[in-house]
């Protein structure tokens, strides 16, 4: 035996498949292995070892390098079937007939080829007598059913990958990282022997140590799993992807073929010829894949013939609730309406009619269909009367009892290759209703279509009753900040009116008393001056409460709130021993706030009566008082009454948002106000201000 590196790398893989057969024994004897995986590390050892001796095979037995090649790949696929739930066929009562009959097509296309290459090889060994030899294995038949063993590896792998839940794809990923680089290799391996009909002794010596790096793999996954590999279930998709890579592989592998052909027959035009249609038949192939129609006739074929029911409910209704919460800026929700509903029948699109007001029925969404003009609907409209009535849906491409074709509107029998009708109702209410367009396959309405349909129907009108009382809420919160800022102003605009008709009823009689005078073009100019303010933001449309905010001394701010009530009676009265107050806030905001306190305290005390102002600086924080001797308040009226907007205790006189705006705009500050009375004993106004601190 000469021992060449093909030798080493082999004998280094039978080492590594030795040593994980003994840690899979002492795991299996405690009953927490796989059998299945175990025998096929026992297989994968003895094909290890009979490479280490290939050279001392006689060339008339080398038929068994090839067998043992395929017993390895069934070894290694009856794993991957495992996994996907193939003992599900030996034990039926553990699973439904949808199930079987789906894994049985998967089991005998994976278990099928390898069948067909070991009668292939026992005919041309013991019929023809024929010779398989090293390295060429026989000719291009055995490598061909070679690379069909590893195309079909790496597509029951991908199956268990995609069919495997998250939290359990920890337990299988080396698994499926270490049989991924196996089945790679041979694909390499196998489709360069095809090429040049012979296997490269490079990439053959080479395939032990890659067999070596892939064993470690396995015995990570033994390890993390230490029990039987973890069932997951057969699922429409695994059929449905199984069958395109299938088929993918196949065609390619029959362009290969053909390309090599062509380049043999065509002399010197061959190489040129050959690329050509490499590229013709490869546009071919992304063409068909991403085909919508032949994805459709596809996955129906499958539906009716290898299901017992049309539909996976479970995989339907994910993808629904998928498509309805996805947030996608690019759809309105009345277009993921559409998508989900549309994908069921495979349709290529259609459009949504919604009612806002429960009368006019208007077009909001389409998909691949356009705007229809003209097609504003009524409640008193035959069409809609008879969706009206708890109806399924409509085939307009069938005659419908109860509705004459007089009764379907002009418009939507001129919507090209227009198809079904399918109304939205809520709580035994129209909401609106879906047009779709024809199927990309034919598609035969069944009963369980009509079932599916009506469900998703009565999801998607929940979903959009909720957008449009989202919708309806959205502008109600709008109409009310609006409302909000408007009651604000005309407070504001009630106090500039009582100053200025106070100063209009004393104007006759101190008009030649010069300090009236100026103290009447004082009062002008602050209502100018707050006017304009006003007015500044209705121009920028901002909220009143979005003001800017700045550094402010309180202390001349209360002596200029005090200055200005002393045309009232009883004149307030402010103790303030600090003369710098650091606090942040908009002074215009401060001052109306506080002069608000003091102006309601002045209203509510008799003339003989005290307003008095306090501040008191603490720590962090200024406190603030506006207390009076007045008529006061009961509990009751300050817990249900004194902040709501609109309440007031001075009737018609009184906006009743001016307490509610001091809150507000104390509150946005950082700050709060604390209100305490009682009935005829005068009531105590209390605001916090964090002080600001350098």
């Amino acid at each position: 035996m000469t021992f060449d590196l093909g030798t080493v790398t082999h004998s280094i893989a039978a080492f590594f498949l030795f040593a994980l057969i003994l840690a899979q024994l002492r795991i299996w004897s405690a009953g927490n292995s796989s059998l299945v995986l175990l025998g096929a590390t026992t297989v994968s050892f003895a094909w290890s070892v009979m490479l280490v001796f290939q050279d001392s095979i006689q060339v008339e037995y080398f038929f068994l390098v090839p067998v043992i090649e395929t017993i390895k790949n069934v070894a290694w696929f009856a794993l991957l079937l495992s996994i996907l739930g193939f003992r599900k066929l030996i034990i039926p009562r553990l699973r439904g007939s949808e199930s079987l009959r789906s894994l049985a097509v998967v089991s005998a296309i994976a278990l099928g080829v390898p069948a067909c290459l070991l009668l292939y090889i026992g005919y041309y060994t013991f019929i023809q007598n024929g010779i398989l030899f090293y390295p060429s294995f026989g000719g291009r038949p055995v490598l061909m059913g070679l690379l069909l063993n590893a195309v079909i590896g790496l597509v029951l792998l991908e199956q268990v990958i995609r069919n495997t839940r998250e939290h359990q794809l920890w337990h299988l990923k080396f698994l499926c990282l270490s049989l991924g680089i196996l089945f790679c290799f041979d694909i390499y391996l196998f489709s360069n022997g095809l090429l040049f009909a012979r296997l490269q002794d490079e990439l053959w010596q080479a395939r032990g140590a890659v067999v070596a790096l892939a064993t470690p793999l396995i015995a990570i996954s033994v390890l993390r799993t230490r029990q039987q590999p973890m069932q997951v279930n057969i699922s429409r998709r695994l059929v449905f992807h199984s069958g395109v890579l299938m088929a993918a592989g196949a065609y390619l592998l029959l362009m290969g073929l053909t390309g090599f052909y062509i380049r043999n027959i065509s002399g010197e035009w061959g190489p040129i010829v050959q690329v050509i249609f490499w590229v013709v038949s490869l546009a071919l192939l992304l063409v068909m894949i991403y085909s919508g129609r032949l994805r459709s006739v596809l996955k129906l074929y499958i539906n009716r013939h290898l299901f017992s029911s049309k539909y996976d409910y479970r995989d339907e209704w994910m993808r629904i609730s998928k498509t309805l919460s996805q947030t996608n800026v690019d759809e309105v929700p009345a277009e993921r309406v559409l998508h989900a509903l549309a994908d069921i029948v495979d349709s290529p699109g259609g459009a949504l009619w919604l009612t806002t007001n429960e009368y006019h029925f208007d077009q909001v969404a389409h998909v691949e269909m356009g705007w229809v003009e003209n097609s504003s609907l009524t409640i008193n409209d035959p069409l809609i009367e008879y969706l009206s009535r708890d109806v399924v849906l409509v085939d307009l491409s069938e005659a419908q009892v109860g509705l004459e074709t007089s009764d379907i509107p002009p418009w939507l029998l001129e919507i090209k290759k227009v198809w079904l009708l399918i109304p939205l109702q809520t709580h035994e209410r129209l909401l609106g209703f879906v047009v779709l367009k024809e199927s990309r396959a034919e598609f035969e309405l069944v009963w369980e279509d009509y079932e599916l349909l009506k469900a998703v129907g009565q999801q998607a009108a929940s979903y959009l009753a909720q957008m449009i009382a989202s919708d309806e809420l959205s502008e109600a919160k709008q109409f009310s900040a609006f409302s909000q800022v408007s009651a604000f102003v005309v407070h504001d605009l009630k106090t500039l009116n009582s100053q200025l008709s106070l100063m209009v009823r004393n104007a006759e009689k101190h008009k030649d008393n010069p300090s009236f005078i100026e103290d009447m073009i004082t009062t002008t100019e602050h209502a100018v001056n707050k006017m304009s303010i006003l007015l500044e933001h209705f121009k920028s449309e901002e909220p009143l409460a979005n003001s800017d905010s700045e550094h402010l001394n309180l202390a001349p701010l209360l002596r200029e709130v005090v200055e200005g009530h002393r045309k009232l009676r009883p004149l307030p009265e402010l103790h303030c021993n600090e003369q710098d107050i650091q606090v942040q806030g908009n002074a215009a905001e401060l001052k109306s706030s506080i002069g608000h306190l003091v102006q309601n305290a002045q209203e509510a005390t008799p003339d003989d009566k005290t307003v008095e102002i306090e501040v008191i600086v603490a720590e962090e924080e200024v406190i603030i008082t506006v207390a009076d001797t007045g008529i006061g308040m009961t509990q009751d009226f300050i817990n249900t009454q004194l902040f709501k907007p609109f309440e007031s205790t001075k009737g018609l006189a009184g906006m009743g948002i001016g307490v509610f705006q001091c809150r507000a705009t104390i509150r946005k500050l950082g700050g709060d106000l604390q209100v305490q009375s009682e009935p005829d004993q005068g009531s105590k106004f209390t605001i916090t201000l964090p002080l600001f601190l350098d």
